[in-house]
């Protein structure tokens, strides 16, 4: 029967090399991301109205802060091993309120959909800061402010 530790080192070193291939892979997804933005801005000269070429910029950027929000998330993850709950509640913040943002500026969200929303928003807020306030420390992982 396998060692239970080389087991366990051999599976870091598999998700250290996913991880570590995931960077390139976003890294090149943020470049596409800022060249359709830059591709995207004659469509603000071109269209039928200036709203529309907005509409679709605007959504584009925002788009783009939630993969900047995802890289942070992974680069975190190689560097300290372990998911930080902060940093995925902001890309959650990003993502909802792009939702938000977008919904409004084209008029196509609805009042029930904007309460729903912030309370979503309410919720990841609040698990976030009992992140934030029961985050580990250094070598006392699971007590409140890494104090024994």
């Amino acid at each position: 029967m396998p060692n239970p530790s080389k087991i366990l080192i051999l599976f870091n070193k598999v998700v250290n090399f996913i991880v570590y291939l995931l960077i390139p892979v976003v890294i090149l997804a943020l470049l596409i991301g800022i060249a359709r933005v830059f591709l995207d801005i004659r469509i603000v000269f071109q269209g039928k109205s200036i709203t529309q070429g907005f509409d679709l910029l605007i959504t584009d950027i925002l788009s783009m802060f939630i993969v900047i929000e995802l890289l942070r998330s992974i680069i975190e993850y190689f560097e300290a091993h372990r998911i930080k709950i902060t940093l995925i509640s902001e890309a959650a913040f990003v993502f909802i309120l792009r939702e938000v943002m977008i919904g409004i500026y084209s008029h196509t969200i609805q009042a029930l959909e904007i309460a729903a929303l912030s309370l979503l928003l309410l919720v990841i807020g609040s698990i976030r800061t009992l992140a934030i306030r029961y985050s580990p420390g250094e070598g006392f992982e699971g007590h409140p402010r890494g104090k024994p």
